[in-house]
């Protein structure tokens, strides 16, 4: 997987990168060209726990140039990734809505992503309402692609 600098930022500000996951992030790192003691060390883990990150992570994100984002401004950024996604893959969006609300609950109710936590719900209201699945479709699918833009 090739360095994502904007995704890794996101994660992180989310907690949702395991310890054990990390000196893969060194790997790649390393092969996209950034060096450091610190990333060298972390690379070099095997099954680290979260105490062994928790001692080298600042000084790997400094290293990397990451920045520190706000919970919101994370599930945001991870929010758009999955939009575009699912709008690429041409898949059944309807498939997807508690992939928004699960990163929506699990960012803590953001208001940034709020209109697309909670469309697991606003599809439910509009199948209660008789509204027709290939409606809501195109109104779901509408907007993923508002967060896109």
């Amino acid at each position: 997987m090739p360095f994502d600098r904007e995704m890794i930022e996101a994660k992180l500000a989310l907690n949702l990168i395991a310890s054990v996951d990390m000196p893969r992030i060194a790997w790649d790192a390393l092969e996209a060209g950034l060096d450091g003691p610190s990333i060298r060390r972390l690379a070099a883990l095997e099954r680290p726990t979260f105490f062994e990150v928790r001692e080298v992570l600042p000084r790997v994100s400094e290293e990397m140039g990451l920045s520190r984002l706000s919970t919101g401004e994370a599930a945001l950024r991870l929010a758009r990734q999955r939009a575009s996604e699912i709008l690429e893959s041409g898949d059944d969006p309807l498939l997807h809505t508690r992939d928004f609300e699960q990163l929506w609950v699990r960012a803590g109710y953001p208001r940034e992503i709020a209109g697309v936590g909670k469309l697991y719900d606003e599809v439910y209201i509009a199948e209660s309402m008789n509204q027709s699945e290939e409606k809501i479709r195109t109104w779901v699918t509408a907007r993923l692609t508002d967060l896109v833009r």
